[in-house]
């Protein structure tokens, strides 16, 4: 089938290549993207971003730029209807991972995947799975209400928490679930709802929410790990489960992984329910 497209050549994205790519990412193209608070084109000026071009025009396009804080993620592979999939990734792959071998050591290049068939490629090209993210859903009609501090309030967060903010990621999270300064300014600017619980003139505790045609979602939420264990979470998703009430949001959806047993605890205290889908997050190490 290869033969069919004409001159192919693999290059480096620039940002002249915008307009085509989003043309790319309009058609019925495969594509896989990462769900991250900024769009995968916005990665257009950072490397490793490749294109597979022919004479017809760009066929596929692979990204998987590290940011700030060198937590590197498959922000994008997308391949035009009629190329082989499987032929634009052993294409575009060595490439991408040509160049960080170059630039980086034990870098990890992760991916949550929820296609069968991207799954399978990359399993194939030794990602292997370290994580499985599961989705709760909130439904106003099962709600439940667990007991929660009064001596604390929430407020809005401001720009000029964000350090604190950053600081909570650091010590809260894994490094890849860790948001960089970058990262947590896009989900800022994206939320829907961005309150803080302040303790002592310090941020203890956060929690981000965006809304979907479907309804809201609990996207981010922290506690400093001195706070921990102190009802800062329970206050957090009461307030911000209060909000999207107010606003008519009935169905509410949180992600988790599935071996974050606290986590899932937490959330079900509140009437969440585990859906039965799970979504593998697999892992190269450079």
């Amino acid at each position: 089938m290869l033969n069919v497209w004409q001159d192919l050549v693999i290059r480096k994205a620039d940002p002249t290549d915008h307009p085509a790519l989003i043309q790319l990412l309009q058609r019925k193209s495969f594509i896989h993207r990462h769900l991250g608070w900024e769009s995968p084109l916005a990665w257009l000026e950072n490397d490793p971003f490749y294109l597979l071009e022919a004479a017809q025009g760009i066929v596929a396009a692979l990204a998987c730029p590290p940011d700030e804080d060198k937590i590197t993620w498959l922000r994008l592979f997308a391949v035009r209807p009629g190329f082989p999939v499987e032929d634009a990734w052993n294409t575009l792959w060595p490439a991408a991972i040509s160049w960080m071998k170059e630039k980086y050591s034990g870098v990890l290049i992760n991916s949550l995947v929820m296609d069968n068939k991207m799954e399978k490629i990359l399993k194939r090209s030794e990602f292997e799975e370290v994580y499985q993210v599961v989705v709760l859903v909130w439904d106003i009609a099962k709600a439940i209400w667990p007991e929660s501090r009064s001596d604390l309030e929430v407020r809005e967060m401001l720009p000029e928490d964000f350090q604190q903010v950053y600081e909570i990621d650091l010590s809260a999270f894994s490094l890849i679930w860790r948001n960089s300064m970058s990262q947590q300014q896009a989900a800022y600017q994206e939320a829907f709802s961005a309150r803080v619980i302040e303790i002592k003139g310090k941020v203890a505790a956060y929690q981000i929410s965006t809304t979907n045609p479907q309804g809201g979602h609990l996207a981010r939420l922290a506690v400093d790990p001195e706070y921990q264990n102190q009802g800062l979470a329970t206050l957090l998703i009461e307030d911000i489960l209060n909000t999207f009430q107010e606003q008519g949001i009935v169905e509410i959806t949180v992600n988790t992984q599935s071996n974050n047993l606290a986590s899932l605890e937490l959330y079900k205290k509140f009437g969440f329910k585990q859906l039965e889908e799970t979504y593998p997050v697999l892992q190269y190490k450079i």
